[in-house]
């Protein structure tokens, strides 16, 4: 009896790990464009505030 309550708690154990992990990738999937297009706006900015002090 121990053993099937073992080999059940290992498989929940398991199968949050995998849910959590394929959160995280999800996520970072998601996150990842907007810091890219959020980096590119703010070179944008500071090549506009360049160009308006340059005068």
């Amino acid at each position: 009896m121990f053993d099937i309550t073992l080999i059940l708690f290992m498989a929940f154990a398991g199968g949050i790990i995998a849910i959590t992990g394929f959160s995280v990738i999800l996520v970072r999937r998601i996150l990842e464009p907007k810091k890219a297009l959020q980096q590119r706006i703010d070179n944008l900015e500071e090549e506009v505030w360049k160009l308006k002090n340059q005068k």
